[in-house]
């Protein structure tokens, strides 16, 4: 597990509790299958840049704010 996914996976674990989502509606607003989300979001694999992207409309967020300040280039 890399630093890096471990923080974006958590950012989008609380992210994905304070929208009030589930998962299956996370899956079904994604299309991310569930097996793949499920590696995701425990940072077992990392988040594709298009799956953050889907991941931030769906929780009507912007992708940015799924990655915390302590990994972003200035």
């Amino acid at each position: 597990m890399d630093h890096l996914d471990a923080k974006i996976a958590e950012s989008v674990r609380v992210a994905l509790v304070e929208s009030g989502m589930g998962a299956n509606e996370l899956i079904k607003g994604t299309s991310i299958p569930p097996s793949v989300l499920r590696h995701r979001l425990t940072a077992e694999t990392s988040f594709t840049l298009s799956e953050l992207v889907r991941v931030a409309a769906a929780l009507g967020r912007r992708t940015v704010d799924l990655i915390p300040d302590a990994v972003r280039v200035p």
